[in-house]
């Protein structure tokens, strides 16, 4: 199975964007190919099409899902031949900073009749203007969810025995070779709903870490892992805590379960506040309505695709990405 993330999120704090995750910082450097271009121009479609060769040629491959969209791509990294390919555009615009030497733009951009679309300045204006109002009704929501999670935690926190926590971790958990932090999303609030692809890691050792006492577990987790090699996968709603903590040298993925009422009892030095159930319960409300919003998103942002694709020269762009699949290393 390829291995799925997100590269960037729906979060409490807004569009939270870990692109400089996509490379392991224990990895070597990636030639990456910057895709530019308006929506519906071809960037999904050349990334898919990467993604396709280079898994039928036996390449591993990681795909990095769109919060916006996850049927499509942000980006797409081959391991063994050290390539990747992104989407530069808003609202993760990325440039290269050494031209030719780690990275180039690809502008399918280029190929839109600029003459003919112009036309539909106004329409599109308002599918915009319609687009970023829904964004910000979701970001409420999502903002508000977070500021009840947060006071959950340091609530739950305030009644849990966190050093013997510290002590579970070091006698149960090897800590990977020194390497660093990769950060990344494993989930997100999407048009589809609060999407979860860690089951795309296929971990070997994954321990479940049940409701609020696992996001306590995982922070403390994070802190022990500090200087090696592990992924910290952020929780969408505080993305400053891990939802996920990934151990690559041993495969083995912590995780921090949805349910409320756990088995962690042990650790605790009193019961949890009511408050904490209170607060649990209204940020699952707080995250469905965010999803609607973010549903509204996606419809007027196929609104605005389908004005533009068909002022896109698809004979050209098809050209060029002919022209990079033959040139890749693949």
């Amino acid at each position: 199975m390829t291995r799925k993330y997100f590269p960037g999120a729906n979060t409490g704090r807004g569009f939270v964007s870990h692109f400089s995750g996509i490379v392991p910082p224990w990895e070597k450097p990636h030639y990456t190919y910057i895709l530019k271009g308006g929506p519906g121009v071809g960037k999904n479609t050349l990334m898919k099409k990467v993604s396709c060769l280079a898994r039928a040629n036996g390449y591993a491959v990681e795909e990095f899902r769109c919060a916006g969209d996850p049927g499509s791509l942000d980006a797409v990294r081959v391991l063994e031949k050290n390539i990747i390919l992104l989407d530069g555009t808003a609202p993760h615009v990325i440039d290269p900073v050494m031209p030719g030497i780690e990275a180039e733009i690809l502008d399918l951009g280029h190929f839109l009749h600029r003459e003919v679309f112009s036309r539909r300045r106004s329409e599109l204006q308002l599918l915009f203007d319609e687009n970023k109002a829904h964004y910000r009704e979701a970001y409420a929501c999502l903002g508000a969810a977070a500021v009840l999670h947060k006071t959950a935690v340091d609530a739950a926190a305030s009644v849990t025995d966190i050093d013997l926590i510290r002590r579970f971790l070091r006698e149960h958990f090897a800590l990977s070779a020194p390497g660093g932090t990769r950060r990344l999303f494993l989930s997100s609030p999407t048009a589809d709903g609060i999407l979860d692809l860690h089951d795309t890691l296929e971990a070997e050792n994954t321990v479940l870490l049940p409701g609020i006492l696992g996001t306590v577990f995982l922070a403390e987790a994070a802190k022990i892992a500090h200087g090696t090699k592990h992924t910290v996968f952020s929780d969408y709603l505080l993305p400053e805590l891990p939802q996920y903590l990934y151990y690559p040298d041993t495969d083995t993925l912590l995780c921090c379960t949805p349910d409320i009422h756990g088995v962690l009892d042990e650790f605790l030095l009193a019961p949890l506040p009511d408050f904490v159930f209170f607060a649990e319960s209204e940020v699952q409300r707080l995250c469905t309505r965010a999803t609607e919003a973010l549903r509204l998103c996606k419809r007027t942002h196929d609104a605005i695709e389908s004005i533009y694709r068909p002022y896109v020269d698809f004979d050209r762009v098809n050209q060029s990405s002919a022209e990079l699949l033959e040139n890749l290393p693949l």
